[in-house]
C-alpha cells in the first residue's frame, strides 16, 4: 500500500461515525463521495456515490426489493446464505422475514463518508482504496 493510499484510508477510517439505524438523512450531504460501513469497528463495505444522500437512502431502504443496493444484496447473501442472483431478482422474491434480517444487520452498522468535489473524484478514490484493501462485503 502506498503512503498516499494509506493516508486516504486513514482519512476514511477517521471520519465521524453514525449508527445507521439512527442516521438523520438530512445530515448526509447531497455531494459525491465515498462512504464506509463499519461493524464491530471494522470497515465491512466501501462504496462511491454521485450523491451520498441518495445512495445511502437506497442502502437504508426497508422495501423488499434488494436489487437497487449492492450492500443490501450482499448482506442477504452473507447472512441468509442466498445466491446473489436470488437477492437481485426483479420483481423481488425476498420475503419480509428475509429482508428484516438484512435491515437489522445494516441498521446495526456504523456509517461514515468523505465528500468529494465530483463523482469522478469519488470513483477514483474508491478505486484506489479498494485496490489497496477490499472490505469483506466488497467481494466482486
Amino acid at each position: 500500500m502506498t503512503n498516499a493510499v494509506t493516508s486516504e484510508w486513514s482519512t476514511v477510517l477517521s471520519q465521524p461515525r453514525t449508527r445507521a439505524g439512527s442516521l438523520a438523512r438530512s445530515v448526509v450531504p447531497e455531494l459525491p463521495g465515498v462512504y464506509a460501513w463499519f461493524r464491530d469497528d471494522e470497515c465491512v463495505y466501501l462504496g462511491k456515490a454521485s450523491s451520498l444522500r441518495s445512495r445511502l437512502r437506497s442502502h437504508l431502504a426497508t422495501s423488499l426489493d434488494l436489487s437497487r443496493s449492492t450492500l443490501r444484496s450482499w448482506v442477504a447473501v452473507r447472512e441468509l446464505g442466498l445466491t446473489r442472483e436470488y437477492t437481485r431478482r426483479r420483481p423481488t422474491v425476498m420475503t419480509p422475514v428475509q429482508v428484516a434480517v438484512v435491515i437489522e444487520w445494516i441498521q446495526g452498522c456504523d456509517l461514515s463518508w468523505v465528500a468529494t468535489t465530483t463523482k469522478e473524484e469519488a470513483a477514483l478514490l474508491e478505486a484506489r482504496l479498494l485496490s489497496a484493501w477490499r472490505p469483506p462485503i466488497n467481494v466482486a
